[in-house]
């Protein structure tokens, strides 16, 4: 079974967009099929290797394991989660399994696991992506306690949601930016495959996914679900886990532009080169 695998630069990168695109193909299946986005988030830290295969190799004296085996280990770990989703889900072996995670860090292991497996890494203008996690950390449920409500609003009417959300995006832009490109492995900007027909099919040149005209606009047809906010409150809902396919009432990019000179210049400072080296400015004259 072919694997194909989405690692956003972090959250609110546009991978559920990039997972209800490809769901839309027919080649492609999710786990779990036909209600997830492809959500899997093996790797979230280095336990596997820090706490795992290291601990162990380290503590089992005169065994002959260590750490050039890894790779070796690696594989064979990848190797065991594909088979086990495979027998869990009842998986289609001539299709193709798309899987996502929005951490970019953990790229190389994630490599290490599936070596066969095309890699794409998604990124996003940091401004607007700033502004996604703004809102999406102030919102409300139904089981926050007040006193969470309370840090919440804290937490984004004093600017500290601003601050750590940009220092978070400029340390995984460099992240972004550090890893090279190879056969397997491509990177995208989320604003150059939305609503773009030559952007999708490019996407799906690269999974090795068949990307004929039907299949592209099938693709392109697909439904908004997930992180998105509409540019009227009223008509929609956060989290709008229901599928919409009405795209006109949603505003995906540019959403920085209400910005102030001060919160402009904040950022700059922050995360301005960041934002010049993925090529989303210039300079610093925005």
């Amino acid at each position: 079974m072919k694997v194909i695998i989405l690692l956003g630069l972090r959250v609110r990168s546009g991978t559920n967009f990039v997972g209800t695109t490809l769901k839309q193909h027919p080649e492609v299946q999710t786990i779990p099929p036909h209600t997830s986005l492809g959500e899997f988030n093996l790797f979230r830290e280095e336990h596997i290797k820090n706490k795992v295969f290291k601990s162990i190799s380290t503590n089992s004296f005169s065994s002959g394991v260590n750490k050039k085996d890894f790779p070796h280990f690696m594989r064979l770990y990848g190797n065991l989660w594909q088979q086990f989703l495979k027998e869990k889900f009842n998986l289609d072996e001539e299709k193709t399994l798309f899987i996502k995670s929005p951490r970019v860090k953990e790229t190389y292991l994630w490599q290490l696991a599936f070596p066969n497996a095309k890699i794409a890494l998604l990124c996003r203008d940091g401004r607007d992506n700033v502004i996604s996690s703004i809102k999406a950390s102030n919102d409300r449920r139904n089981w926050h306690k007040t006193s969470h409500i309370v840090k919440k609003k804290f937490n984004f009417y004093s600017g500290r949601y601003f601050l750590n959300f940009t220092k978070d995006w400029a340390e995984k832009a460099r992240i972004f930016s550090s890893i090279e490109e190879n056969s397997n492995l491509k990177k995208f900007k989320y604003e150059e495959l939305n609503d773009s027909f030559e952007g999708i099919k490019t996407l799906l040149e690269f999974y090795e996914l068949d990307h004929t005209r039907e299949n592209v606009e099938k693709c392109l047809g697909a439904p908004v679900m997930g992180s998105s906010y509409g540019v009227e409150n009223k008509k929609v809902t956060k989290p709008n886990w229901q599928p919409d396919y009405d795209k006109s009432k949603f505003s995906f990019t540019g959403k920085w532009g209400h910005w102030k000179s001060r919160k402009k210049s904040i950022f700059k400072k922050i995360a301005g080169s960041e934002l010049i080296d993925l090529g989303y400015e210039e300079n610093n004259k925005w």
